[in-house]
């Protein structure tokens, strides 16, 4: 019993740093309003931001010059427009489910190391907390949150914290560790804790933010 790595391969505090600052000058319009399809257009396209298409399987991956993969996501399979840009970060998960306490401990112990890199790139989060705060931000433009009754549930999103761009033309950016379904709660399953960063369009409507 014990623990084992979940998903790609862990990338390091430090690591995130560098990407972060790699990515303070992208022009995010022209992200979120896609690339062209596979082809020579393709890689012109990410050449402007120092990128190499990586695959293209109903998504683009990518990899940046600093050496990170990252996902352009998309709705319906089409390439454009990009609805969000994720980056995996670090996952643990359960080789049984008596290990899934050990699963939510590790997450407490990395989630400050890699809250206060992204903090040294964007300076202090807009907001920041866990599952249970009783101001845990309900809308987040088209990063969803789930529902409060969800969220209470299974403990998801177990961590989050979200910068709001200073311009328009910046990206909402948002680190956040989510559960795998049970881990937090008795039922007979292994568990998993993964961290990401995201970055989304700007919220049109920050009313509620």
């Amino acid at each position: 019993m014990g623990l084992s790595a979940s998903g790609p391969q862990n990338r390091t505090p430090q690591e995130l740093i560098t990407e972060l600052r790699g990515l303070s000058d992208v022009d995010w319009p022209t992200v979120w309003a896609g690339p062209p399809y596979p082809g020579k257009g393709l890689d012109m396209w990410c050449a402007q931001f120092d990128w190499v298409p990586t695959s293209f399987e109903r998504v683009l991956q990518i990899r940046t010059d600093t050496g990170g993969s990252f996902t352009l996501n998309n709705l319906g399979g089409s390439w454009a427009p990009v609805t969000h840009v994720s980056h995996w970060l670090w996952g643990a998960g359960a080789e049984a489910v008596e290990d899934n306490p050990e699963v939510l401990a590790e997450a407490a112990r990395v989630w400050p190391l890699y809250l206060t890199a992204a903090c040294a790139v964007l300076g202090e989060p807009t907001w920041e907390g866990a599952w249970d705060a009783e101001d845990f931000p309900e809308n987040l433009g088209n990063h969803d949150v789930g529902s409060r009754e969800y969220r209470h549930a299974q403990q998801n999103p177990h961590r989050l914290a979200y910068w709001m761009p200073r311009e328009s033309t910046g990206s909402l950016v948002v680190l956040e560790i989510f559960l795998k379904g049970n881990t937090a709660s008795r039922a007979p399953r292994a568990g998993a804790a993964n961290l990401s960063v995201k970055f989304h369009p700007r919220p049109v409507d920050i009313g509620a933010l």
